[in-house]
């Protein structure tokens, strides 16, 4: 091919489908779930869902849970695929009964449910790996607790698709990265997975080989054969030196002050959330950063080191689920192989900051309470793609997105 390599195109069947093992044991917790995902959520559907509700033959209790939980969009938003949402008078929807159940689903059967409530907490989509790839939100609870219950780690599964199920994908970009993409991310998933280093380190390294493509580096081949063996001439040393302490400070504080601005929120639970932090901290999301005091944080890591020593691999798990769910890295270009690393690097930064409050003072410091942060950093940042980028742009804008950057940010 010639001409620029941002638009050169390149395609692929999608004929296999590819998913955590996992993910065919998961179901809904129902009334045993603490976390329902029909709290706090802005809920929004498209046309023929938003008809196929309104036209529901239900009982007069449905119908009228149904008259106050349905309203149109009719703002800028509006189109054929953004068209209705739920009302949440105190961020709850009307169709969630007492016994934690839909009232819709529990009258009219699944089928009945918007696409969005029908397929949550799981997602697929065609990518070119060459596969129907599903995964699985960690916002939800169960699956935090199928995570859990991983001490080996996650492992991957495969089947054909039907054949009415294949999609030709055609992709537009850096064709020399894009058709490798299953290997720099199976590349990846090896790396987080390499328990001879912790879990941040194994992140870091995964941006040492990163950066070799982004500097330039045209033999992917000869890079992937020499990245599968930088682990084990990591593991004698040869990592960066660990940050500076008052560097490692200042990009904890602005990680503490980035967590409570994501956490902004009309969910009460949400809200309750960043009270407690900013009350722990002693400052204002308006407030002079320099002034926020990382005792607090130092305590709750120490407790946490306490009580969740020993379930690195829940995290690790964590981060894998993570890698697969947003599809990353993005080998459209060098750029956003890039910008999809310091991504990552940043969620995985929220994530750990927000497992650290989970014992701070006054917290019960257990599971459930690390369960319930881990929920709630997944609903207002893995479902808020634009929150994502406004916050790894806050780093690209401070000139804070080098490799020796993401050292800093990952030390915390």
């Amino acid at each position: 091919m010639v001409g620029d390599k941002r638009n050169e195109m390149w395609s692929i069947i999608a004929d296999k489908d590819l998913r955590p093992t996992y993910y065919d044991r998961f179901h809904c917790l129902a009334s045993g779930c603490e976390l329902s995902c029909c709290i706090g959520w802005n809920i929004v559907f498209d046309k023929k869902d938003y008809l196929s509700m309104k036209q529901q033959d239900a009982s007069p209790e449905l119908a009228e849970r149904l008259g106050r939980a349905l309203h149109r969009i009719r703002d800028g938003r509006c189109d054929d695929n953004v068209y209705a949402e739920f009302n949440l008078p105190n961020g709850v929807c009307p169709l969630l009964r007492n016994d934690c159940l839909c009232a819709l689903q529990a009258e009219k059967g699944s089928d009945a449910l918007p696409w969005v409530c029908k397929i949550f907490p799981r997602d697929e989509k065609y990518l070119p790996s060459g596969y129907m790839e599903r995964s699985l939100s960690p916002a939800c609870e169960g699956v935090l607790a199928l995570l859990w219950e991983l001490p080996e780690g996650v492992d991957f599964v495969s089947d054909p698709l039907p054949k009415e199920k294949w999609r030709k994908l055609t992709m537009v970009g850096d064709v020399s990265l894009i058709r490798y993409y299953a290997d720099i991310r199976e590349l990846c998933i090896d790396f987080l997975q390499d328990r001879r280093f912790p879990l941040a380190r194994r992140i870091l390294m995964m941006g040492m080989a990163l950066r070799e493509l982004v500097d330039g580096e045209k033999d992917i081949p000869g890079w992937l054969a020499r990245s599968r063996a930088m682990a084990n001439t990591l593991a004698s040393g040869g990592f960066p030196e660990e940050p500076e302490q008052e560097k490692l400070q200042a990009m904890l504080l602005m990680n503490i002050f980035q967590m409570l601005r994501t956490f902004y929120t009309t969910n009460p639970e949400l809200q309750k959330i960043q009270e407690d932090l900013i009350t722990c901290f002693g400052m204002s999301l308006s407030g002079d950063l320099g002034t926020l005091s990382l005792a607090p944080y130092y305590a709750a890591r120490e407790r946490f080191e306490q009580n969740f020593g020993d379930r690195e691999y829940f995290f690790e798990n964590l981060v894998v689920s993570l890698l697969f769910q947003l599809h990353l890295p993005d080998p459209a270009s060098v750029e956003t192989l890039w910008k999809s690393y310091v991504n990552f690097c940043n969620v995985y930064a929220l994530y750990r900051f927000a497992a650290v409050m989970s014992c701070r003072e006054g917290a019960a410091g257990d599971k459930a309470e690390l369960f319930r942060m881990m929920v709630y950093i997944s609903r207002v940042l893995i479902h808020n793609s634009t929150r994502r980028a406004e916050l790894r742009d806050e780093l690209f804008q401070n000139d804070s997105a080098t490799l020796a950057h993401m050292a800093i940010l990952l030390s915390g």
